[in-house]
């Protein structure tokens, strides 16, 4: 979906016209930044795909005009639109037999890559997954492109994908995009 059409009713309509250029236009800039520092393929692929997206977008309310505050509710709207799509995926999957086992194994898997997250499980069996992470890329890349307090707006869409699930409860008393010492992930399944 396009910027403009996403936020047609939410922006003015001088934004709505430029909203799609001017994001393109950081999106290829932030793009070119990382290209010559010393971030590794796999960071450098992630960043691309789900980060800096959201960070260009954050940038384009800010070239704008908007306050911060506001290009980061702005930027919150993006990200929530699409953690909904994630969210009625993995709601449906928690429907299959023994799905804990799944969820856990694919959770785990993902945290293995260090290039992105430095993690420790602490906890990992039928009942629950707790998992504590003490670096993460989103973190990393929001400080570099001197945007900390969007950093947030990643943490809070964990609640979009993984709340209001029957068979799951997701807690978490703090993040690293939030000041904390690290990203405190607790899942108990029903």
């Amino acid at each position: 979906m396009k910027l403009s059409k996403f936020y047609k009713s939410k922006i003015g309509k001088e934004y709505v016209q430029n909203i799609d250029r001017r994001y393109r236009e950081n999106f290829e800039n932030m793009i070119d930044s990382i290209e010559g520092d010393n971030w590794t393929k796999k960071q450098k692929k992630k960043q691309k795909s789900s980060i800096i997206p959201i960070l260009a977008l954050y940038k384009t309310f800010i070239d704008f005009g908007f306050s911060k505050e506001d290009a980061k509710e702005l930027s919150r709207l993006w990200i929530y639109n699409t953690s909904e799509k994630a969210h009625k995926i993995l709601y449906k999957t928690f429907n299959f037999p023994k799905f804990e086992k799944i969820f856990r194994f694919i959770f785990r898997k993902g945290l293995e890559a260090d290039e992105i997250w430095i993690s420790k499980t602490i906890e990992s069996d039928d009942e629950a997954l707790k998992v504590d992470i003490t670096k993460c890329l989103w973190k990393d890349t929001c400080d570099y492109f001197n945007c900390p307090e969007l950093c947030e707006v990643f943490c809070s869409a964990d609640w979009v994908v993984f709340g209001d699930i029957d068979r799951l409860e997701f807690n978490r008393s703090e993040t690293l995009g939030t000041k904390g010492d690290k990203c405190d992930f607790r899942f108990r399944f029903k």
